[in-house]
């Protein structure tokens, strides 16, 4: 249902560009049509990078890769900046006189190319430079003898064409500077098959926090083929959680599956038998990649860490991805001591730009006497906490409905 809707408003786009720029610059017939041709050209690139990256044409692919995913972005910018510069011209007209036509449409589209510049060199950066977010959590459960524990969440990386070993040394500086006590990936460590080619399983793996590293999958590591995925996230040195948990040194890291890996409902099954297997009084982190939280579970664990919706990535996508994930970025406080954190992503998936949605490493800090982080309100269709020590027989995944968030 939304690839449809997404290849409809695509497809506008483009004809809104090859209208504007055909009109702004006052092109003949001809003219026009060897623009479309351009356009069109464009606008498959993406979809040829797939297919390239499917049929093993790496090289070609990564080519196809930053030429088409690059056009996608700076498709929505430009739509953005020419509705900026309507705006902008529409008010300078109106206090100082309109010019004459063929001049206003010239000077409406270069407005609009130098704003598409400005967003794009912005956005660019906006996505290299990734923020490091620290958020206290307090806990009343022994976190072992240090008494702080420090959690790295990583997500949303999307190794591949567009995301490679330069990338992943920048990530991996900034783990090595917090020096965290456990690294996790909640989800789409790798973006597609391009991704397992890239060399940087050695360098992931001498990254060796003291409690070690762990994993789920996200939908992208289907995408690219389930068993390849997991060799290559064992082969970085994570342990990836398939419906299970492990204990470490006062901690206690339950993972899921995405849906994506079975069949419709599956991974909820699978979820509410590892929660009611948990035990209590310890400090439990729920790593899931998609942020929806089981009805019910909330006192059956302390800290759910998500991804997978990057906050949109791209102003005004953030509006599209809280239509189907309200929680979809932040701390949100569930019960009176469990906490869901979304990350906004480490990586980009797609185009290379981030527009007011910066990528992030997420560091806990976990142990008695912490601050109170606060968090965004548990949305209003959630039910309360549980009273009894197990999860209900029955759970059901609950979609946040609380646009506060």
């Amino acid at each position: 249902m939304l690839f449809p809707v997404f290849i409809a408003l695509y497809s506008l786009a483009h004809v809104f560009i090859w209208h504007a720029l055909a009109t702004g610059l006052g092109l003949s017939w001809s003219g026009r049509a060897g623009l479309g041709v351009a356009l069109l050209g464009l606008g498959l690139m993406p979809f040829l990078a797939r297919r390239l990256d499917r049929r093993g044409f790496e090289r070609l692919g990564r080519v196809f890769s930053w030429i088409g995913y690059t056009w996608a972005g700076l498709v929505l910018l430009f739509v953005m900046a020419r509705l900026a510069a309507d705006l902008v011209l529409a008010v300078s007209f109106m206090l100082a006189g309109a010019p004459p036509a063929p001049a206003a449409r010239l000077l409406l589209l270069a407005l609009t190319l130098g704003l598409t510049a400005a967003l794009a060199i912005y956005a660019f950066i906006e996505r290299s430079r990734i923020r490091v977010e620290t958020i206290d959590i307090p806990t009343t459960k022994d976190v072992g003898g240090s008494g702080i524990l420090r959690i790295a969440q990583i997500s949303d990386v999307h190794i591949g064409s567009m995301n490679g070993r330069r990338r992943i040394h920048t990530l991996l500086k900034r783990l090595h500077d917090y020096d965290p006590d456990v690294v996790v990936s909640t989800g789409d460590l790798i973006d597609s098959r391009a991704g397992l080619a890239v060399p940087v399983t050695e360098a992931l793996s001498a990254l060796k926090p003291r409690l070690g590293k762990f994993a789920v999958i996200g939908n992208h590591e289907c995408y690219a083929g389930l068993a390849p995925a997991l060799t290559f996230m064992e082969r970085c040195g994570f342990i990836v959680l398939r419906n299970r948990a492990v204990m470490v040194s006062g901690l206690q890291i339950a993972g899921v599956d995405d849906p994506a890996a079975g069949r419709p409902g599956e991974s909820s099954q699978h979820e509410a038998r590892v929660l009611r297997g948990l035990p209590d009084g310890v400090f439990t982190v729920l790593l899931k990649h998609r942020p929806e939280v089981l009805s019910g579970a909330q006192t059956r664990f302390d800290l759910q860490l998500s991804g997978h919706t990057h906050k949109g990535q791209i102003f005004p996508f953030g509006f599209l991805t809280r239509l189907y994930y309200p929680a979809h970025a932040g701390l949100f406080r569930l019960a009176r001591t469990s906490y869901l954190y979304v990350s906004r992503g480490t990586g980009a998936w797609g185009p290379p730009f981030r527009l007011l949605a910066p990528p992030e490493i997420t560091l806990f800090r976990v142990g008695p006497g912490r601050p109170d982080p606060g968090g965004q309100p548990a949305p209003a269709s959630s039910p309360g906490p549980v009273n009894t020590g197990e999860a209900p027989a029955s759970l059901t995944v609950t979609a946040f409905s609380d646009r506060r968030s």
